[in-house]
């Protein structure tokens, strides 16, 4: 399968090395034009209408994501390629979009590259990057992607009432009693979620302060949330519990 991509840079260098990388470890990826600004970057969409665009987030003027707001629809796929940034990973992971890290790995970008082939042939619809949007838009409630077996399944931050490790694998559970499994471990999902008022009780759980109903005392101390599910506080983590249930409260 052929896949039809442009690249959109500032730097000529970054065009020209992601060109090359792609001519070598992607050839199912097929350029049909290179653009150095946002302004640029419209206008061959509209023309070329890609599968695919390489989007560098930090250029002059308006940035990637600014980009992506001048599309109504947005009907083709999207890989993130920029420097590291704390902001805009977390953003692009919250979103389950993809990306990869400047100075470009090339196994890397073979990965992101064979995801997107997986979607483009599935013909889904590319909610990932109008959640990433969204979430870019609405800092204060974000929605997170949550990969089941054959979909990314989107839900506010504020329903999870808490999370349980297992293995490589995480149990979300939600606030109208609903179950997910997903494939990645609670250690990710403590890194995303951390700042939204959620801590780990013991190295299984990670629990949503905003859902505790009640703490109990007994057994060393309990946390009962808001779907009934009751959470072993360890001893170790108590007083830190404790301590962000007071400031939750405050």
């Amino acid at each position: 399968m052929q896949i039809k991509s442009i690249i959109v840079d500032d730097e000529k260098h970054g065009r020209e090395n992601l060109a090359g990388l792609l001519e070598s470890h992607c050839p199912e990826v097929i350029l049909v034009g290179l653009a150095n600004s946002v302004k640029s970057a419209i206008q061959l969409i509209k023309n070329e209408k890609p599968q695919l665009v390489f989007l560098d987030i930090e250029m002059p003027g308006e940035n990637g994501f600014q980009l992506l707001e001048h599309f109504a629809d947005i009907n083709f796929e999207v890989i993130f390629v920029t420097a590291y940034d704390n902001y805009a990973i977390k953003a692009i992971r919250f979103s389950a979009a993809d990306y990869i890290l400047k100075p470009i790995n090339f196994n890397e970008l073979k990965t992101a590259v064979e995801k997107v082939t997986k979607r483009i042939q599935k013909k889904e619809e590319n909610r990932q990057i109008r959640e990433l949007n969204r979430n870019i838009l609405q800092p204060d409630n974000p929605r997170i992607g949550l990969p089941t077996n054959d979909r990314i399944e989107f839900v506010e931050v504020k329903k999870i009432v808490h999370c349980k490790g297992e293995s490589n694998y995480t149990h979300i559970y939600l606030h109208e009693k609903k179950h997910l499994l997903v494939a990645k471990t609670l250690v990710e999902f403590e890194d995303l979620l951390k700042e939204y008022s959620f801590v780990r009780t013991h190295k299984s759980h990670l629990v949503n302060l905003k859902h505790v109903v009640a703490y109990s005392k007994t057994d060393g101390g309990t946390l009962e949330l808001s779907n009934s599910d009751k959470i072993f506080i360890s001893r170790r983590r108590k007083d830190e519990v404790l301590q962000m249930l007071k400031t939750s409260i405050a």
